[in-house]
């Protein structure tokens, strides 16, 4: 790659300088680093050039792995460490929300892509279902939007991704079960695999992580920092037992974050203030560590759409237009009839749904890994949208954010709305705040 490598450290370098001031303007860090990749991509300087990444570039499939790794942990983990469960907006948005962004996604895919099977369809619509808050910091960070509406979608974005590999993984074996021609029992054996080997390896991670935490602690012989460590290191951990195995190592490690942020609120609680202290801020270098490799995804993800946007069609287009809104925005719509929220609310909540890290990561597992006929178009589709929703969300976060705020206030009546009751305990994630 010759001077890449010295042009992305200094592209950091130059971030880190004037991060505080961006942080208060409508341009994301995302934004920023997957335009520099198309920058110094092969459609534009040609300094780098991973056009031909698949199966090639294990270095840039150790990083993407490594970042929704922790990013799956990290999210899970800090999320179900709160209480949330009593609020209706996460829980529909998850249980309603999400399986029908996943029907209308694959209708849609089905029908405008004749070249894919309608499992291949299935595979597509699934992909695109996960949202990503980093996307669109201010949505989530701006203290004038309702803290009920802020932590919904920060909900939503950390849990949603663990919601959708489930999915992913059975549509991918039934798609190549079927253009194999096996038979129901192979699928059946590859879904019990993959998914149960991950469920199972990522409970027992997390609850052996949490006991040898709160013991250690306890004690007295861990130090903070090293504590920190360990606990990225549990969804590596988990990873790199349920992948030889035969399971998701991507499942496992969302399972492993979700075990270890639930056991830990419980058993944190009962250990005592010295143990909770230590136990809520586990979470920081994890998210210090998804934070910057997530900026690195993004800047590889530049450099990679490149040749895909170039080659782009309408029908393409078409699809990423319509994945944003229309089979987004209509899903949340409808999982939230009876809620008592605003139109308003309820358009703010479906637009800002961007798609990001997880998406890119499987577009790059279809090609890389999976023996479906469709990969490609899968892969160009995916990426192609994530391409629009980095624009579209990046430049409406910080006005879009404002505009609703505006919105809320000029319509709050004598009593307050809904969207202004009390939000749940939820510790706003680093990947998701200035």
């Amino acid at each position: 790659m010759g001077y890449a490598p010295a042009v992305i450290a200094l592209a950091f370098v130059a971030f880190g300088l004037v991060s505080g001031r961006l942080s208060r303007s409508a341009l994301s860090g995302t934004m920023l680093f997957a335009a520099f990749g198309l920058l110094i991509g092969p459609e534009v300087l040609g300094l780098a050039d991973l056009s031909g990444f698949a199966g090639q570039s294990d270095l840039v499939n150790l990083i993407l792995t490594s970042t929704l790794v922790i990013v799956l942990f990290t999210d899970a983990s800090a999320i179900c460490s709160a209480r949330w469960h009593d609020d209706v907006i996460p829980a529909r948005l998850l249980g309603v929300g999400l399986p029908l962004t996943v029907i209308a996604g694959w209708a849609t895919a089905f029908v405008l892509f004749t070249d894919l099977t309608g499992w291949e369809a299935a595979v597509l619509g699934t992909m695109l279902a996960p949202t990503d808050a980093a996307l669109g910091k201010a949505v989530v960070s701006n203290e004038r939007v309702p803290l009920r509406i802020r932590q919904a979608l920060n909900i939503e974005s950390g849990l949603n991704d663990g919601v959708a590999l489930p999915l992913f993984v059975v549509f991918v074996e039934a798609g190549t079960v079927s253009e194999q021609s096996l038979g129901f029992g192979d699928l059946v054996r590859e879904l019990v695999a993959e998914v149960g080997i991950a469920v199972a390896v990522g409970a027992a991670v997390g609850a052996l992580g949490v006991a040898a935490i709160r013991w250690a602690v306890a004690r007295g012989f861990a130090e903070r920092q090293w504590l920190e460590i360990g606990v990225v290191a549990l969804a590596g951990l988990a990873y790199t037992v349920a992948a030889p195995l035969g399971g998701s190592g991507f499942i496992a490690a969302w399972v492993a974050g979700f075990a270890f942020g639930r056991l830990s609120a419980r058993s944190f609680e009962r250990a005592g203030r010295s143990v909770i202290d230590s136990g809520r801020d586990l979470h920081e270098f994890g998210e210090l560590s998804g934070d910057w490799l997530t900026m690195l995804s993004f800047l590889l993800f530049g450099i990679i759409v490149g040749p895909t946007l170039a080659d782009i069609t309408w029908t393409t287009v078409l699809y990423a237009v319509l994945s944003l809104t229309v089979l987004r925005m209509v899903p949340v719509a409808l999982s939230l009839v009876g809620s008592g929220l605003r139109v308003g609310s309820l358009l703010y909540i479906g637009w800002f749904g961007p798609r990001g890290l997880a998406t890119i990561i499987l577009a790059i597992e279809i090609v890389d890994r999976s023996e479906l006929a469709g990969a490609s178009t899968i892969a160009d589709v995916a990426l192609s949208t994530v391409a629009l929703s980095v624009v579209a969300h990046g430049l409406t976060a910080w006005w879009g954010s404002n505009a609703y705020a505006d919105y809320v206030e000029r319509h709050r009546g004598p009593d307050e709305m809904l969207e202004h009751r009390p939000g749940p305990d939820v510790r706003m994630r680093r990947r998701v705040s200035h």
